[in-house]
Parts: structure tokens; C-alpha cells; sequence
């Protein structure tokens, strides 16, 4: 399969960070790899899935009536989607969470190696992080459902999960849930939640 890189047509800003993007996705597949912090996947998935799908994320960051101090990117594991959104959101400040010693390890060689000033790398148990007034964004680390049970205490946060895709049952007086739907690679379709704590 032949590798071939694309940024979503709204994504036309992010080209100025195409170089960034692709070290990232170089280190991905070498170092990321190689050290567990993702399984072993083709460059085209590898850019799709982390990279493409993490930019989605930003958008609807960049889409957001709120604005917070910070960005948290809750069981980063290998920077998914935290590092794509601080490369393509410089005036941000991001703090990726894991409680790995070695993937917080990798990350902070990855933050040195991409000059990003405006990421914090914390080694955390993610749940012990949220409060009041944040945003939090997540991958993997945890389900819309979870999400909505863990954040139901914390008003004015907001939580940028990947989801299945799946109608949520959720409590309307306590959360607003938005469901995103997006293409990668022109035919396949991702969801992201955007549940907002009232």
C-alpha cells in the first residue's frame, strides 16, 4: 500500500504544521512502535487514525464557545490526540496525562524533539486530574458512557471523547452531548462526543 498523507480540506491552516505533523508520524512508527506506545500498524493507518483523527479534535476545540486555560489529553499514551492538536494549536497549553513511567519518559524526549512549548507531560492517574472548568480530550482512555460518570461533579468542563458512534442516554439538565461525525481517508466515517457538564 502506498502511502499518501492528506489533510482534510478545512484542515488548509494545519499545512504550515505539515512538517511537525509528519516527525511526529516518523516517530510513531519508529520509536512509538519499537517502545509499545502503539501496536504495530501501516504508515497509512498510523497517519489516518492518529494523526487525521487527532486533527478533528482541534477543529472542534477551535470550535468551542469556551475558552480554558488548559487542554488536557487524558491516558495519552502515545501523544493521541494531545501532540496533533498542541502542533496545530500553538497559543494552547496541553498537558498530557498517563500514569506510565516510560510512555511519560518517550513523550518528554517527543516534546524536546518538536520544541513544543506549549506541552506539559504528566505521569497521573488521568481520573485524579479533572475538575472544574477544564477541557479534556481522550482517544481510548475512556468511553462516553465512563466519561458522563466521572465528569458529572465538575461543572463548566468539557470532554472530547472518540466514540462508537452509539446514541448516549445521559441525564439532559446535567449534560449536553454533541455527537461529531467525520471522514478519513474520503470513506470512512469516525464519531467524537462533545459532552459538556451544565
Amino acid at each position: 500500500m502506498t502511502f499518501s498523507p492528506q489533510i482534510p480540506h478545512w484542515g488548509d491552516a494545519n499545512n504550515k504544521f505539515s512538517e511537525k505533523l509528519y516527525k511526529y508520524h516518523s516517530w510513531l512508527l519508529e520509536t512509538g512502535i519499537k517502545n509499545g506506545l502503539i501496536s504495530n500498524k501501516d504508515s497509512q493507518f498510523v497517519w489516518d487514525e492518529f494523526i487525521i483523527h487527532s486533527l478533528y479534535f482541534g477543529k472542534i476545540i477551535n470550535e468551542l464557545d469556551q475558552t480554558f486555560d488548559s487542554v488536557y489529553d487524558l491516558g495519552t499514551g502515545g501523544g493521541i490526540p494531545g501532540i496533533p492538536v498542541a502542533i496545530t494549536n500553538p497559543k494552547n497549553q496541553f498537558i498530557l496525562v498517563d500514569i506510565s513511567e516510560s510512555r511519560v519518559f518517550e513523550l518528554q524526549r517527543l516534546k524536546n524533539i518538536l520544541n513544543l512549548n506549549n506541552v506539559e507531560i504528566m505521569q497521573k492517574d488521568a481520573r485524579s486530574v479533572i475538575s472544574n472548568n477544564n477541557l479534556y480530550i481522550s482517544r481510548c482512555y475512556i468511553s462516553s458512557k465512563d466519561a458522563l460518570e466521572s465528569i458529572k461533579k465538575n461543572k463548566n468542563t468539557v470532554y472530547i471523547v472518540s466514540s462508537s458512534g452509539e446514541k448516549i442516554e445521559h441525564n439532559k439538565n446535567m449534560f449536553h452531548v454533541k455527537q461529531e461525525n467525520f471522514t478519513i481517508n474520503s470513506t470512512d466515517i469516525r464519531h467524537i462526543d462533545v459532552i459538556t457538564v451544565r
